[in-house]
């Protein structure tokens, strides 16, 4: 047995139960996960910022469990448009993804203009549509955009569903940054790019941060991701974050 461990994290939903395990409560989970790495990075001090807030729909699962660890305000920036299409990444053409992603989001001045914020996403695939909603964000005034994604990078595309794989590999906002870094993206040096502890990680996630115009940007780890879930490692596809999981 190997499920997909995005199925909590992002397309599961948030009422439903895998393997009796609760989507949001696992979201809840993973968000609390993130925000403790925050404070033990920071001497056990919570991050100076004025509140937390999560992408619609499935990031607001994970900024619930941030908000309550880190106790932080959590506040809701944007009001979402509901009548497009149910998920950004479905529509096959650039064009057509973006303008969904324009219209299903509208931040509120009136609660972040002057204000810095942690922002909790269930992932970062292309990058495309968060780079525009920081723009966004920065045009309705806000001061700092902090964010904390929910999965480590994606950067193995799935070899199974389209949220991370499309017409190239090398449209994954992580396949971007390495080839900004090197040239271009050899396979064998990807593993040293998904270990959060080497350089190259840190140097693809700097550049990423760089490109979508980020305050800050901080992925949860795989292993933090495995103790949200509550399912072993071998019971879980880590594909997309590890390169393994895929019938192994």
């Amino acid at each position: 047995m190997q499920i997909c461990s995005f199925l909590w994290v992002y397309y599961g939903y948030p009422p439903s139960f895998y393997e009796g395990i609760n989507v949001d409560e696992t979201r809840y989970n993973n968000g609390s996960e993130l925000a403790t790495a925050d404070m033990e990075e920071n001497n056990g001090k919570k991050p100076d910022v004025d509140f937390v807030a999560g992408i619609p729909d499935s990031g607001v699962g994970h900024a619930l469990g941030y908000s309550n660890k880190a106790h932080i305000p959590y506040i809701r920036p944007y009001a979402k448009y509901t009548p497009t299409w149910p998920r950004s990444f479905m529509p096959q053409n650039q064009k057509q993804r973006e303008l969904v992603a324009k219209m299903k989001l509208i931040p509120n001045s009136a609660l972040i203009n002057g204000k810095k914020g942690i922002f909790l996403d269930d992932s970062i695939v292309r990058g495309t549509q968060l780079k525009d909603n920081v723009k966004d964000l920065y045009e309705y005034g806000i001061k700092e955009v902090h964010m904390r994604v929910a999965c480590p990078p994606l950067v193995f595309p799935c070899e199974f569903l389209n949220f991370s794989r499309s017409r190239s590999n090398l449209e994954l906002a992580t396949r971007k940054a390495i080839t900004n870094l090197q040239g271009c993206v050899n396979e064998e040096d990807l593993p040293k790019y998904a270990d959060p502890d080497s350089q190259e990680y840190k140097d693809m996630v700097e550049e990423i941060r760089k490109e979508l115009g980020l305050t800050t940007l901080k992925f949860q780890r795989l292993d933090a991701l495995v103790r949200a879930i509550g399912l072993p490692k071998q019971h879980l596809c880590t594909h997309c974050f590890d390169g393994t999981g895929v019938g192994q």
